[in-house]
């Protein structure tokens, strides 16, 4: 049955369906359900996928992939699930998500999982899967073995491009945006350890394999920790990032997620947004700082990158959410502790570059006092732009001790993103951080409409099916 619910608004949010994945893996750090998870779960061509770690049938302490589908037009259909035995996850880390991405072109699948600092996991299915998905049997045979390179970059040097990854991440472009070159799906990923990191583009053409974009950010005793990758309705690549500086901690323990390099270190709020798919890129006031083909990439002291100054130990900052509107508006949700108390924060950057900070209001109406809960490294959120619409909704998960519940926040451009109010509260049903299927949502690109979040409820991952239209 689907959850209860609360409307705190008149406008209405339905439940429209509540489906299990599957079983969640009990491991003492989140495989699935982590906030830089893009994208867990994701529509093309009338079919969503999602993509979730479940453990051995024999031996708990090993996981396996598996990767779910089902037909959405006209209505949800069952979920068809295989899982890919041939692999064993064994570290318990939270990093070692699995994204997924869909080329549109070829109808492959992409999948990238199990990374921590250690060299590339890569899967590519058989062309067709997604463009002729009612032609094809949904098996572990669609897909290849396992890789430790990316399909025509073979000739790239291991020991710099292919090792020591994390945070993978997979990114749809869009046909407006300029520089393709007949790619059609990025992928993104840190190279080096926390402190100490680059990260990397690359763009995939169907039918033919991967290029190198190059190296875009570049840490200099520090590593960047970006919020998300977006394009803007013009086809601009947007990205906004923290800094994470590094502390020597030779000899001491730095496996999984231990050590003294974690979100104590981070500061400030960057920004930089690229006209041709990742090769150059300009900062807030559009002049141009970074060149991937020539290897200059941005630089912690390249001009104009950073927005907002934010000390260390203000919170985690890192990979929370970012979302770029119908307009053209960037808008990130981090928390700040420079008052005293951890808050949620909203950053918006107007069309004519101009950047607002606002701290989420104490005051809003809400049954879990959602605002007033995040903690220094508690489960973070997400940030949803409504199709055809000027409303902006915040995902929030409850940071209170042992609390799952979720809550939806709602403003719009004509409060000047200041006007938030509860539209739509669970009791519980978030273990982990909420994800979302930012395609699905998407009905210019051939979504319905419908926001479908990925959310790990009690010992169970599974999808929720919302019917936002109301908003």
């Amino acid at each position: 049955m689907p959850p209860s619910i609360k409307s705190s608004s008149s406008n209405e949010v339905r439940v429209l369906d509540v489906t299990t994945l599957g079983s969640d893996p009990q491991t003492v750090n989140r495989l699935n359900g982590e906030s830089f998870q893009q994208d867990a779960v994701t529509t093309f061509n009338g079919y969503q996928y999602a993509v979730f770690w479940v453990a051995d049938t024999a031996n708990t302490s090993v996981r396996h992939a598996s990767i779910s589908r089902r037909s959405i037009q006209p209505q949800n259909g069952p979920w068809e699930t295989f899982t890919l035995t041939d692999y064993n996850q064994t570290e318990d880390d939270g990093h070692d998500i699995i994204c997924l991405g869909i080329s549109h072109g070829d109808g492959t699948l992409h999948i990238s999982f199990d990374q921590h600092d250690n060299p590339l996991n890569y899967r590519i299915s058989t062309p067709g899967v997604a463009t002729n998905p009612a032609g094809v049997t949904w098996s572990p045979d669609i897909f290849g073995p396992t890789l430790d390179y990316l399909p025509g970059l073979e000739s790239l040097v291991d020991s710099v491009n292919f090792i020591n990854i994390t945070y993978p991440r997979f990114l749809v472009i869009p046909s407006s945006a300029a520089g393709s070159t007949g790619a059609d799906l990025l992928l993104e990923m840190r190279v080096g350890r926390s402190g100490l990191g680059d990260d990397w583009l690359y763009r995939y053409v169907p039918n033919e394999g991967w290029e190198l974009t190059g190296r875009y950010l570049e840490g200099v005793n520090n590593n960047a920790y970006i919020n998300g990758l977006d394009f803007d309705p013009k086809g601009n690549l947007q990205v906004t990032w923290t800094y994470r500086d590094y502390v020597n901690d030779t000899g001491q323990d730095v496996a999984v997620e231990a050590g003294p390099n974690g979100p104590g270190n981070n500061h400030d709020m960057n920004f930089v947004f690229s006209p041709d798919l990742g090769f150059t890129w300009q900062n807030n006031w559009n002049q141009t700082i970074c060149n991937t083909t020539a290897e200059a990439p941005v630089l912690p002291i390249s001009a104009g990158i950073t927005i907002f100054t934010i000390p260390k130990y203000s919170g985690i900052l890192n990979q929370e959410a970012q979302i770029v509107d119908n307009e053209g508006r960037m808008h990130v949700l981090n928390r700040e502790n420079t008052t005293g108390s951890e808050l949620w924060y909203h950053y918006w950057r107007s069309v004519d570059t101009f950047w607002t900070r606002t701290a989420f209001p104490l005051d809003i109406p809400s049954d879990y006092n959602i605002t007033g809960t995040p903690t220094y490294i508690g489960k973070r959120g997400k940030l949803v732009v409504l199709p055809n619409s000027q409303s902006l909704l915040a995902i929030l998960p409850d940071n209170a001790p042992n609390s799952t519940a979720l809550s939806i926040l709602r403003s719009t451009a004509d409060g000047h993103f200041a006007d938030w109010t509860t539209v739509w509260e669970v009791s519980s049903g978030c273990v982990a951080e909420p994800l979302f299927d930012r395609y699905r949502l998407n009905v210019a690109n051939g979504g319905d409409g419908v926001l479908s979040l990925y959310l790990v409820n009690g010992t169970e991952v599974q999808i929720w099916d919302l019917d936002v239209n109301g908003l």
